[in-house]
């Protein structure tokens, strides 16, 4: 005999939750569902191949839909950050940015023209922490059935212990935090070849305007004991050393691709004038800054608050490649009055959040939330 029952939201979202090692945080867990259902079909893909030729991909609007499908199942109108959103358009954006979350990660690529296929499963690991990190398009059950690792969800993040990689085939597939992040020179020391490498290329400056440029010049703004980064040049008023970052101020260029120069000022007449300059690529300056943020003395600070089983960061700095990767480890919190102002993180993704800050020389201000 079947007997049929009926479960609340609630009892379903603890539900899934236990089966998933998840914290219980909704739009969580609805993300570590929509994950998962893009990995099976991408491993299915993978592992299944439909005829002899190499690994089949996926197209984007198949693992989106069938995501969707599964969100919309249970959650039907509430993963919605919009009161007025259609339910479907909702879990769609859920569904979507799980997956480019997923492909920051590592859990999928994106092979072009739409297409996906599966990745490679590595464990990252940081030296003198508990938990490690699991990437790659393999689905929980399989990595259970093939591997034996037991896996905690949150969002798209998954985690392991490294008491249990007990087994050679563990071991094999464990690289460090600076290996999946890529290789990278420490900031001192790559903000002085950067300078050095454009300072030898200046020339003298011609239709640059000074009163149209801001500097970037936090110390100035600090003396001033004002806020922010980015100063009008006519606001300076006195004679700054060295090279400065700058470009245009918003009235005078497009907000979108306003171009950069590193640049060289005198001090004349109460006013500084361009003595030379030269471009300079605006990713470059993405990492730069943080650079010159460590010569100007003027280091950055990032509010992280920790109520366990989760901690949030409040105002995200935007980071460079490829440490802004750690962020898709978290999810954006529906409660905030702007969502993308607060993402939530498992606890476990502490180690890996504060060591990609680390690399950028940001310094994390913990608090700690206690919930009654």
């Amino acid at each position: 005999m079947i007997v049929l029952s009926e479960r609340s939201l609630e009892q379903t979202e603890t539900a899934i939750a236990r089966a998933f090692l998840c914290v219980a945080d909704r739009t969580a867990v609805a993300s570590a569902v929509a994950a998962e259902h893009i990995r099976a079909l991408l491993y299915g893909a993978c592992v299944l191949p439909r005829d002899s030729s190499p690994a089949s991909t996926v197209h984007t609007t198949r693992l989106l839909t069938n995501a969707r499908r599964a969100v919309d199942l249970t959650w039907p109108c509430e993963i919605n950050h919009d009161a007025s959103s259609e339910p479907h358009t909702a879990a769609g954006d859920l569904c979507t940015s799980t997956l480019e979350r997923m492909h920051m990660l590592g859990d999928a690529a994106d092979v072009g023209r739409g297409q996906w296929i599966a990745t490679p499963l590595r464990i990252i690991a940081l030296d003198g922490v508990n938990d490690c990190m699991v990437v790659g398009s393999a689905p929980i059950a399989a990595l259970k059935h093939s591997l034996g690792l037991p896996i905690a969800c949150a969002g798209v993040s998954r985690f392991t212990g490294i008491k249990h990689l007990t087994k050679a085939e563990h071991r094999v597939i464990v690289q460090s935090m600076d290996d999946w992040l890529g290789p990278w020179t420490p900031l001192s020391a790559w903000t002085a070849q950067m300078l050095a490498s454009h300072d030898s290329r200046m020339e003298p400056s011609h239709g640059l305007s000074v009163e149209q440029l801001e500097l970037y010049a936090p110390d100035i703004l600090r003396g001033q004991q004002r806020t922010g980064r980015w100063i009008p040049a006519g606001h300076v008023g006195r004679a700054i050393d060295g090279v400065r970052l700058c470009r245009p101020r918003g009235a005078f260029a497009r907000t979108y691709n306003r171009p950069h120069y590193l640049a060289r000022f005198d001090f004349r007449d109460g006013a500084l004038s361009l003595r030379s300059s030269v471009s300079i690529a605006h990713e470059v300056t993405l990492r730069l800054r943080f650079g010159l943020d460590l010569l100007l003395n003027s280091p950055r600070r990032i509010s992280i608050t920790a109520s366990a089983p989760t901690f949030a960061i409040e105002r995200p700095s935007p980071l460079p490649d490829p440490e802004s990767r750690v962020y898709a480890l978290g999810w954006d919190d529906p409660a905030a009055d702007v969502p993308s102002e607060r993402l939530i993180f498992r606890s476990h993704a502490m180690p890996f959040v504060l060591h990609a800050l680390q690399r950028l020389s940001i310094t994390p201000h913990i608090s700690q939330r206690h919930i009654p």
